[in-house]
C-alpha cells in the first residue's frame, strides 16, 4: 500500500464504483476491498451476510405464526389474506350494479350472488378466529367491506326485485357481523396490543439474534485478516479516504465508525436487508 498515494487509491475505489455519487458506504468498502486485492474476503462477506439476513426472514415469519398462526399480520397468514382478497371481491357487487347504469343487461342476478358469497365467506371466516384478536388492519379491511357490503345492499334494493333484494341484504349482514365478530376479538387491551406490535416485537427479537451472527461474522473476519496479515489499518486509511473523497463529491455516505475492521459496514448493510428499510434507517437492526 506504500506503494502507491493513498489518494491515487482512492480515485481507483472511486472508478471502480457504477454510481459513485450514490454509492452507499457498503458499496464503497466493497470497493476498497477489491482494489486492496481482498476480493474473496469481500464475497465471502456478502456471501454470508445475505445467508444471515435470509435466515432472519424466515426466523421473522416462524415467531409470526408461532405465536398468532393464520392471523399473522401483512398478508403473510392465510386468515389476513382471506380478509384482504374478500374486501376486494365486497366491491365486485357495486361494479356490476354500477355497470347497468351504462346498459348492460342481466348483472343483478349475478352481483347477488357475489354479495352473499362474499357475506358467507366473511362469516366464515371469522368465525374461523372468533374470539382472538385480529391485526389492526385486519379490522380496518373489515370495515371498508362492510361499508361496501352495506353500500351494494342499499344499491342492489332499489334497482332489482323480487328475492335478489334479499340476497343482497343478507350478504351486507354477514358482512357486518365478521366486523362486530373482530371487535369482539379485541376487547382484550393486551391480546390487542401484542396483535398490533406483533411484527415490531418480531423484529426486536431477531434483531438480538442477527446481531450475535454480526458478531460471529466480525470474528471470523478479524481471525481471516489476522492469519493472512492483512495490512489493516492501511485498508481502513483507504477506506475512509475514498469515502471522504466521494464526499467532496456530494456523496451522502458518512465514515462514522473509522476504526472498524474493513469489512464491518458490509456486514452491517446485507445483515440488515432483512427490514425494511425504515426499521434500518431507526437502526433497529
Amino acid at each position: 500500500m506504500a506503494d502507491s498515494p493513498i489518494t491515487a487509491r482512492a480515485a481507483a475505489v472511486r472508478d471502480d464504483l457504477i454510481a459513485p455519487a450514490t454509492a452507499s458506504r457498503e458499496l464503497i468498502e466493497y470497493s476498497v476491498l477489491g482494489v486492496a486485492g481482498l476480493g474473496d474476503v469481500r464475497e465471502r462477506l456478502v456471501a454470508d451476510s445475505n445467508a444471515v439476513a435470509a435466515r432472519a426472514r424466515r426466523r421473522v415469519t416462524q415467531l409470526l405464526t408461532e405465536r398468532h398462526g393464520g392471523r399473522r399480520p401483512q398478508l403473510s397468514g392465510w386468515h389476513s389474506l382471506l380478509v384482504f382478497l374478500l374486501t376486494f371481491a365486497s366491491a365486485a357487487p357495486l361494479a356490476l350494479l354500477g355497470s347497468l347504469r351504462l346498459g348492460a343487461d342481466g348483472l343483478e342476478t349475478p352481483a347477488a350472488i357475489v354479495a352473499l358469497v362474499v357475506g358467507i365467506l366473511q362469516v366464515l371466516v371469522a368465525l374461523a378466529v372468533f374470539s382472538k384478536p385480529v391485526p389492526r388492519s385486519t379490522l380496518f379491511q373489515s370495515q371498508v367491506s362492510a361499508a361496501l357490503a352495506v353500500a351494494g345492499a342499499v344499491f342492489g334494493a332499489s334497482v332489482t326485485s323480487g328475492g335478489l333484494p334479499v340476497l343482497f341484504l343478507v350478504g351486507a349482514a354477514g358482512s357486518v357481523i365478521a366486523l362486530v365478530a373482530y371487535h369482539f376479538g379485541r376487547r382484550d387491551r393486551d391480546a390487542r396490543q401484542r396483535i398490533d406490535d406483533a411484527l415490531e416485537t418480531a423484529f426486536l427479537d431477531v434483531s438480538a439474534e442477527v446481531a450475535a451472527e454480526r458478531a460471529r461474522l466480525q470474528e471470523e473476519l478479524a481471525r481471516e485478516l489476522s492469519e493472512r496479515r492483512v495490512d489493516v489499518d492501511g485498508i481502513r486509511a483507504l477506506r475512509s479516504a475514498s469515502i471522504a473523497l466521494l464526499r467532496e463529491a456530494g456523496n451522502p455516505a458518512v465514515d462514522d465508525d473509522p476504526a472498524s475492521l474493513p469489512g464491518t459496514y458490509l456486514i452491517a448493510g446485507h445483515t440488515s436487508a432483512w427490514l425494511p428499510p425504515t426499521h434500518r434507517d431507526r437502526g433497529v437492526a
